[in-house]
């Protein structure tokens, strides 16, 4: 976690710890992609609503952070998943996510979404 941005030290309150709110951004980020790629790029989920999301602890400035997700239920077109965010083994924030399904080529264009995975990844 950096905080280099200026914008990022003083309008969102505390210096020195990221806004808890991209903690929860990253989590959505982070199960959006793994639904476009275990999908083969054909869907993509939408945040459709936050069942639970509860901060245990604070990230600071400078560290790693560690985000697992994990599918918890599914009732297509509707996805429940759990999210965890932990910063050097403890855990900063946990919950369950609600994602909607969709077509990745309502929101993308043709191969967008693979041409980003491989920028991300250095996949060829």
């Amino acid at each position: 976690v950096s905080l280099e941005e200026y914008y990022l030290l003083q309008p969102l309150g505390r210096e020195g710890l990221p806004p808890e709110s991209l903690l929860l951004e990253s989590c959505a980020e982070l199960a959006r992609w793994l639904v476009a790629a275990s999908s083969a790029f054909k869907s993509v989920a939408e945040l459709a609503g936050i069942e639970r999301f509860a901060f245990h602890s604070e990230a600071r400035a400078g560290q790693v952070l560690q985000i697992d997700a994990r599918v918890a239920a599914m009732s297509a077109p509707r996805l429940s998943v759990d999210c965890r965010v932990a910063a050097e083994g403890e855990t900063v924030a946990s919950g369950r996510l609600a994602l909607s399904l969709v077509p990745a080529d309502g929101a993308f264009r043709a191969g967008e979404l693979e041409e980003l995975w491989r920028e991300i990844h250095g996949a060829t």
